[in-house]
């Protein structure tokens, strides 16, 4: 490669793959060359190569997934909240395809916090379920809820054959419920938040408290979810 005098060689570096970008030559998705590859390529040093794939991340260009590598960042997904929010209808409203994964879960007895939002009492048994939910593969959130023991009992197998709060809460006749209220903060995600979420620790995630509310109004869900900041920009309806 013939280089820019005057011009920092990382930039020119950055250019170019900014570049290769724009003309397809690496699409949404894809990963992107190794480390020692770009260097073999351009003919520099490591530290070179990582100063111009740290602008393409800071840009929001290029996305890292630790272990994995870096890849060519895809379209943001605009994420409404409002009264009716659906992740599986929002995701395939996108013409993308939505998944959700269980990871764990467990019955606990409610903290104060936990309490407050259901509107039990500090004690109360509850359902934790902690998940994944993902859009053609890519993970986008992971999110806890809780949800009383009591009148769910038995939704924790229903969650992982339907893969969907909303239709779980259908087997319980909840057909329809509503967002009561939703609080919207940042915050750095913890080591395993980051790694279901295949980032890097040190990249912000958006963080979201909600409560859910069947139609009389009775608490069925409290819900602390991790949105990629990278990938998803919520937007307040």
């Amino acid at each position: 490669m013939d280089w820019e005098p005057g011009l920092s060689i990382w930039k020119q570096i950055e250019k170019q793959l900014l570049a290769d970008i724009s003309e397809g030559v690496f699409t949404p998705g894809e990963k992107m060359p190794t480390e020692m590859e770009l260097v073999r390529r351009f003919g520099v040093n490591r530290h070179t190569v990582r100063r111009a794939m740290a602008a393409l991340v800071d840009s929001n260009v290029v996305r890292v997934e630790q272990g994995r590598g870096a890849f060519v960042q895809e379209q943001i997904l605009d994420y409404p909240l409002g009264s009716k929010t659906r992740f599986s209808q929002i995701v395939s409203g996108r013409h993308r395809l939505p998944d959700k994964r269980l990871i764990s879960s467990e019955v606990l007895k409610a903290n104060s916090t936990i309490a407050q939002f259901l509107d039990v009492k500090p004690g109360t048994r509850v359902i934790e379920l902690f998940s994944v939910s993902e859009a053609d593969g890519i993970p986008l959130a992971v999110a806890t809820s809780y949800l009383p023991a009591a009148r769910f009992d038995g939704i924790v197998e229903i969650f992982v054959e339907t893969k969907s709060l909303t239709e779980a809460f259908k087997r319980f006749g909840i057909d329809d419920y509503t967002r009561k209220t939703t609080r919207i903060s940042a915050t750095l995600p913890s080591s395993r938040v980051a790694n279901l979420l295949k980032q890097a620790r040190n990249r912000p995630v958006i963080s979201t408290e909600s409560v859910d509310v069947d139609s009389a109004g009775a608490p069925i869900e409290y819900g602390v979810t991790a949105f990629s900041s990278d990938r998803v920009q919520l937007i307040v309806e």
